[in-house]
């Protein structure tokens, strides 16, 4: 065992009538669930998932398990920012992995994860989709601080997201270097992927058009029509909508990936987008 915090938490959605309720948790460590929320409805639980620490240091072990049982409809978030902190050159790990059943549906939108300057991290994300069911989830990596001028330094990095069905995979995305510089950033310290199964040209060209969009909208200046430093495409590789993005910061990014999220849930999910509340806290 490390020197660090060790945590584990395991969530298990099912459905009951016509409720998707938060049927068991278990946890060991600092890492744990609030209540259950329902702003939409009992269709659709959503779920805040904390670490009370409030930050991630060098020897830290911590384990997501997601299950979503079949006709449930989860949606997982975070209440801030995940903070990996300077530590020593000593790595810190986080696993974080959802089985989806067949018939269900896991909405995965945690807040942005910032690597300051120092960390060593490996963070890890894997979805398992059975049959017809579906996913739509992003992550979203900052480097540094830049607003502070701190850039990512004498740190290392090793993210992966992958999606899989059936035991086959169907996005493998992974980004892995350090202080020296990260493979396809061009100098940007933040990026962003959002993958989306069930996808089709419609929703594709609904993608596409959000993210033009995020060219000419600042959301600091709502309506002004001043360009953001977002730079973000999207494709579509078989029903699998995969949008990637990079800024020199995060908040850009945040508000890009929010209006995508948007305008595809209609389209990929059947529901009109309902961002959780505390996105507003």
């Amino acid at each position: 065992m490390g020197s660090g915090w060790q945590a584990a938490l395991a969530l298990g959605f099912e459905r009951r009538g016509a409720r998707t309720v938060l049927a068991t948790r278990r946890h060991h460590g600092p890492l744990t669930v609030q209540r259950p929320f329902y702003p939409e409805g009992n269709g659709i639980c959503h779920t805040y998932v904390l670490h009370p620490p409030a930050g991630i240091v060098g020897g830290d072990t911590l384990a997501l398990d997601v299950r979503v049982e079949s006709g449930a409809h989860a949606l997982v978030t975070t209440p801030s920012a995940t903070r990996w902190y300077w530590s020593r050159a000593v790595e810190a790990r986080v696993a974080q992995h959802a089985t989806v059943a067949a018939g269900a549906t896991l909405e995965w939108l945690p807040q942005e994860t910032l690597l300051f300057a120092g960390a060593h991290a490996r963070l890890a994300t894997r979805i398992d989709l059975a049959g017809d069911a579906r996913f739509c989830g992003w992550e979203i990596l900052g480097l540094g601080r830049p607003a502070c001028g701190e850039p990512f330094s004498d740190g290392r990095i090793d993210f992966r997201f992958e999606l899989h069905r059936d035991g086959l995979p169907l996005v493998l995305e992974r980004l892995r270097g350090g202080a020296d510089g990260l493979p396809g950033m061009h100098g940007h310290a933040a990026c962003a992927t959002l993958l989306a199964t069930g996808a089709d040209q419609a929703a594709l060209a609904a993608a596409r058009e959000a993210l033009e969009a995020a060219r000419t909208f600042d959301p600091a200046q709502p309506g002004r029509g001043a360009p953001s430093d977002t730079l973000a495409a999207a494709t579509l590789i078989g029903d699998v909508l995969i949008a990637r993005g990079i800024a020199a910061r995060c908040e850009p990014l945040i508000a890009t990936f929010t209006r995508l999220w948007s305008a595809l849930r209609p389209l990929v999910l059947g529901h009109v987008a309902v961002p959780p509340r505390i996105w507003h806290t």
